[in-house]
């Protein structure tokens, strides 16, 4: 990609995010930067390769933790989010589906949730949803679900 392109991309990625308020604006500049970066918003025949992201339907959550290679409290907790996401129509993630993902792929849980939650959240990776048992629940961002197809 050379310097006009990325400058047309960067161009576009403000215009798309403009109208949004903070602090999804610079979230959303950010997405479609990415997004348009990477090729999989480039027009087909633009020579651009476009990726296919890998299904986790049909695979049990520990395979797909393994397949992603998360080596980060955050980059697990986004991608048992994003599962949760794809395999449940929507459906985000309570601290009680983290505790009882890292159980099952039997990898030591992090000290404190709440703050490994915060850095998703800081990241833009994951948004608060609708309460789950009576217990906060997240959700997946369209960063997040970016970050686990291309980064993990």
């Amino acid at each position: 990609m050379d310097d006009d392109q990325i400058r047309a991309a960067i161009a576009r990625a403000r215009l798309l995010a403009e109208d949004q308020p903070e602090p999804f604006r610079s979230l959303a500049f950010r997405a479609v930067l990415q997004t348009l970066l990477t090729g999989a918003g480039a027009p087909p025949g633009s020579g651009v390769p476009v990726r296919t992201p890998p299904s986790p339907i049909g695979l049990d959550l520990v395979e797909f933790l393994a397949a992603r290679k998360a080596d980060t409290h955050p980059d697990r907790a986004v991608a048992i989010a994003y599962y949760h996401y794809r395999t449940r129509n929507g459906a985000g993630v309570s601290t009680r589906d983290l505790t009882d993902a890292y159980a099952r792929a039997r990898i030591k849980k992090p000290q404190n949730f709440p703050d490994v939650i915060a850095a998703c959240v800081r990241r833009g990776h994951l948004v608060e949803g609708d309460r789950k048992d009576g217990m906060k629940s997240w959700v997946v961002t369209r960063s997040g679900e970016t970050h686990v197809e291309t980064s993990l």
